[in-house]
């Protein structure tokens, strides 16, 4: 409760640059809470298969090339 606190007395600061700092702040944190989309998917192996390849291709090549 005493961070909730503080953070509305920051809130109501008289000081300008805190009082915009903290409004600010509490702004996006209501905005990111409110967001539908915050689902994070996962990597799968089709979305990592063009770099794969491409790593491949660099490792033949330098293996090729040294040897």
């Amino acid at each position: 409760m005493n961070k909730e606190n503080q953070f509305q007395q920051n809130i109501n600061s008289e000081d300008p640059f805190i009082k915009n700092l903290y409004s600010d702040l509490n702004e996006r944190i209501n905005a990111y809470e409110q967001e539908d989309a915050v689902k994070i998917d996962k990597m799968k192996w089709k979305d990592a298969t063009g770099s794969i390849f491409f790593m491949i291709l660099i490792i033949v090549y330098l293996v090729y090339s040294l040897a």
